[in-house]
């Protein structure tokens, strides 16, 4: 079994302001650092073979961080793990662009499916990669989201920042065992390795605005 622990990044100024982050490169934030800092806290040790990250700054900041303190191997960033990219969106206020726009439909929008797919595919690969191994893979709330809700076919609420959740792959079935910092027990989902897309969102019936609640 290879198990996958997926971090959300620490605040950010655009976070604290309220505007639309998605692909957009920002760096923590002072709060954001401390979250990092406490990000495995109140969760389970796990002795963590390595720490992967989206290559965007806040991801990347976030896991140097986490590696640093607890002594782990920085293994790189993959930019299959990059935020959702909002379109116009982007840098927006989060309030007016909704209302502007329902239902999230921003022009430039990247596509919920593309998202979730481009995710799981970056998560098989550590699996096949690595074995039996213990994984942390620090990422964004979106795209966290939409992997958690691909693999249990249900809608989960918004992931904290600075929060560890937790998916065991084991042959081609998948496993949730951790929400932001919650055990939880959520079906478990079969993913042949050679399926194109990955996860079919919309056989869950998951509507688009359940899962980009956030912002990142």
């Amino acid at each position: 079994m290879t198990r996958i622990g997926l971090v959300r990044h620490g605040q950010t100024d655009y976070n604290l302001r309220g505007l639309f982050q998605g692909s957009s490169d920002m760096p923590l934030n002072d709060t954001g650092r401390e979250q990092a800092h406490h990000a495995l806290d109140h969760v389970p040790a796990i002795a963590w073979d390595a720490v992967v990250t989206s290559p965007l700054r806040r991801a990347e900041e976030t896991g140097r961080i986490i590696a640093a303190d607890h002594g782990l191997d920085f293994a790189g960033t993959d930019p299959r793990l990059v935020e959702i990219d909002w379109g116009v969106a982007e840098g927006q206020p989060v309030a007016e662009m909704e209302e502007r726009y329902p239902g999230r439909s921003f022009p430039g929008r990247e596509e919920l499916q593309d998202v979730a797919d481009r995710a799981a595919a970056a998560i098989d690969d550590l699996a096949d990669n690595r074995p039996g191994q213990d994984v942390l893979v620090v990422a964004h709330g979106t795209l966290i989201r939409l992997l958690l809700s691909g693999v249990t076919g249900q809608h989960l609420p918004s992931i904290p920042k600075g929060t560890l959740s937790q998916i065991e792959a084991e042959d081609d079935t998948w496993t949730v065992a951790m929400v932001a910092g919650e055990e939880v027990d959520l079906p478990s989902r079969e993913v042949p390795r050679v399926r194109t897309p990955r996860f079919d969102l919309e056989s869950h019936h998951l509507a688009p605005h359940d899962l980009t609640a956030g912002r990142d």
